[in-house]
């Protein structure tokens, strides 16, 4: 089939927010590639809320609590309608059952390399190999068959303005991760906080609505709560894109709101231990993550980095304390 020819394009990737940040990266490429093309996105009611913020894609929500019902009406809703192109763009059993609610000539996966779940079985067609070890290479690669082989970075997104009331000069401290393992010290964030207070840089805390992350954020804070901006639980994420956009860096873990600042082009420090932050990390600023992940994945497999597979994860769960403040606040001379 001729790109030329290709007017109707559907795209799944249902979760989480760090990769579907991703994948609006490569998504806005192709629009731009092709300008002609209508893009409809099916994706979790959570995420939904940044993929909106894509001009000129029709969102799909489906709700995975909603089950084989709601597998049903997605079909029902998209009924009668056929597309070009479909990106799989999730390897993960549910999201190749979404796919076979929508009818589509080319289903598009992964390449056999970066498949799991049996994702080859609901597609007609593999991306190459990518060109690099990040998940956003991936991504890429299956852009690739619609001739896009960089992504938009930072997006051109539709943002609100929220009137928060924040300084000119600030940095953003989003301090717990998706899960409390991958938090880094309170000590550690208490050093940062500090560090960013000498320089007379006002510090906001961000963060999502559950009672955990608003206590973390609190002890963190401590008793310097008359010098710090406390937006935990405060933000939608179209709002929270407005405050990353707005921040002069960002300090924080593998999890969302780092992946959210990249894609609206504000660095990052990454504070990595888990995962391999050469395929998690901060796209655009791998060279600004403080890591113990090699050191510690080399201890726990007895095997160097380079030897382990592309998804291998350290499994201690005190990893992140491995990670030294010294470390973090050197980066931070080198940064501000």
């Amino acid at each position: 089939m001729q790109q030329e020819n290709i007017q109707h394009l559907a795209v799944v990737r249902l979760s989480a927010l760090g990769d579907v940040c991703h994948a609006m990266a490569v998504v806005q490429s192709i629009m731009k590639r092709h300008p002609a093309m209508c893009v409809t996105w099916v994706t979790s009611p959570l995420e939904a809320n940044l993929v909106r913020l894509l001009d000129g894609v029709e969102v799909v929500e489906y709700d995975k609590k909603t089950g084989f019902t709601g597998l049903l009406a997605l079909r029902s809703q998209l009924k009668g309608r056929v597309f070009d192109v479909l990106l799989h763009m999730q390897w993960s059993i549910r999201a190749s059952l979404v796919t076979r609610m929508i009818r589509a000539k080319r289903r598009v996966g992964f390449a056999l390399s970066h498949s799991r779940e049996k994702q080859h079985w609901f597609v007609n067609e593999f991306a190459p190999e990518p060109k690099g070890d990040h998940v956003l290479d991936s991504f890429l690669s299956i852009g690739s068959v619609l001739d896009v082989h960089e992504p938009s970075l930072p997006c051109e997104l539709v943002l609100p303005k929220p009137d928060l009331g924040l300084p000119n000069r600030y940095v953003v401290i989003n301090p717990s991760a998706s899960k409390a393992e991958r938090n880094w010290t309170v000590e550690g964030y208490q050093a940062v906080l500090d560090w960013f207070l000498n320089k007379e840089i006002c510090p906001v805390i961000t963060g999502g609505p559950s009672r955990d992350e608003q206590h973390f954020a609190e002890v963190v804070i401590g008793d310097r709560g008359d010098e710090v901006i406390n937006l935990v639980g405060k933000t939608p994420l179209n709002s929270m894109l407005s405050v990353l956009k707005g921040a002069e860096l960002v300090v924080s873990p593998d999890t969302g709101p780092a992946h959210m600042a990249t894609l609206v082009g504000t660095p990052v420090v990454g504070l990595y231990a888990h995962s391999n932050p050469q395929r998690t990390g901060p796209y655009r600023d791998l060279d600004k993550v403080v890591s113990v992940y090699g050191v510690l994945a080399e201890e726990e497999y007895q095997k160097p980095v380079s030897e382990l597979p592309w998804s291998t994860r350290v499994h201690d769960p005190k990893a992140m304390q491995h990670i030294q403040i010294d470390s973090v606040l050197s980066k931070l001379d080198e940064l501000i």
